[in-house]
């Protein structure tokens, strides 16, 4: 409450089918929890590679703060109103170079910097989801370091089964992969590391938000399609380990999620990861691009039960101590009211 009144707070955001989007539904849902009046409005994709389309969009009645990511920031802000942007995923590490097209390079270098920076030039304060996330926006801009909020996870949901069984003889080891199959994921690493591991190994796959293909023609694999949030939560927890051989990450909701439900996690050691996935107690990080490291990772769990087990018990409580939303939400609370309260005095 602020002056005997809702905090009332604007999240306008580009849909974009990924991790932004999901992040953008749990703090609004959260929010309103905590008795702030959050609304949450959605943009047409496309408006993300010309944001300054956006700077006529109205406000509901009443905002006092506008959060949005930092892409946006530039076309929401407004007079009078606090405007808190967040980093998400910093596409202009050069560590994503070698994977992405011409074409996206071209708007990250020129378009995206310029979102950026004239994001973090409106802003009260610019947050990022992950150390790894400011460290890279203070890097690579020269901006000040944001502030860090970890993403949290509902690991009230996000639970392990009441008993998880061991792979029986007349199945598979059975591995998950869950995301939008590009090239940033590392989709294209699935067919060598299953081509690898052969008989005695399946992949499920679940594609994101915003992904239409399919992994064609690799025969121990299996498409789930795009899940709801239930049958999510019943793949981490059907799955042996989650398999995440990702180029760069902003902070890795499939990882954190799959480690609330007490699924190991076989991912890439880079960007976010390390900060997410324990090495040798929660998972197992491997270098980027190494399918035989992946490959020797998900067989030596495939033998060893027991350390598997012990690894799915410690990374759940290791994601219910650091990435619970409720303390996530609020942080968010916290830096809304504070804003506002200074705007009013």
């Amino acid at each position: 409450m602020i002056n005997g009144r809702k905090l009332k707070v604007w999240l306008p955001y580009t849909q974009g089918g990924g991790g932004s989007d999901v992040f953008t539904h749990i703090l609004a849902k959260g929010l309103r929890k905590r008795g702030i009046d959050a609304v949450e409005q959605p943009f047409a994709h496309h408006l993300q590679y010309v944001p300054w389309l956006l700077r006529k969009a109205v406000p509901p009645p009443g905002t006092d703060l506008t959060l949005t990511n930092t892409w946006n920031g530039l076309a929401f802000k407004r007079p009078g109103i606090k405007l808190v942007t967040v980093e998400h995923l910093f596409v202009l590490d050069p560590a994503l170079r070698p994977y992405r097209s011409f074409a996206q390079g071209v708007f990250h270098q020129s378009l995206v910097r310029y979102f950026e920076h004239s994001s973090h030039r409106a802003s009260e304060v610019q947050v990022a989801v992950s150390q790894y996330a400011a460290n890279a926006h203070h890097r690579i801009l020269g901006n000040p370091k944001p502030r860090v909020i970890l993403n949290g996870i509902d690991t009230h949901f996000f639970t392990p089964p009441k008993e998880k069984n061991a792979p029986a003889a007349s199945r598979p080891f059975r591995l998950l992969f869950v995301g939008n199959l590009t090239r940033r994921k590392g989709v294209d690493l699935l067919p060598p590391i299953m081509d690898a591991l052969g008989e005695g190994f399946e992949l499920e796959y679940a594609a994101g938000l915003r992904t239409t293909r399919t992994l064609a023609g690799l025969k121990n694999a299996r498409n789930l399609g795009s899940l709801d949030h239930e049958q999510v939560r019943q793949a981490y927890r059907r799955a042996d380990v989650l398999l995440f051989p990702t180029r760069l990450e902003g902070f890795g909701y499939a990882a954190a999620e799959a480690m609330a439900c007490g699924t190991p996690v076989v991912a890439t050691r880079v960007s976010s990861l390390p900060e997410v996935v324990q090495d040798g107690l929660t998972g197992v990080l491997c270098p980027v691009d190494d399918v035989g490291a992946f490959v020797s990772a998900i067989r030596t769990l495939a033998r060893d039960k027991q350390r598997r087990m012990d690894m799915g018990r410690a990374a759940r409580a290791w994601t219910v101590e650091h990435f619970d939303l409720d303390g996530m939400i609020g942080e968010y609370v916290r830096l809304c009211e504070s804003l506002v309260r200074a705007n009013a005095t």
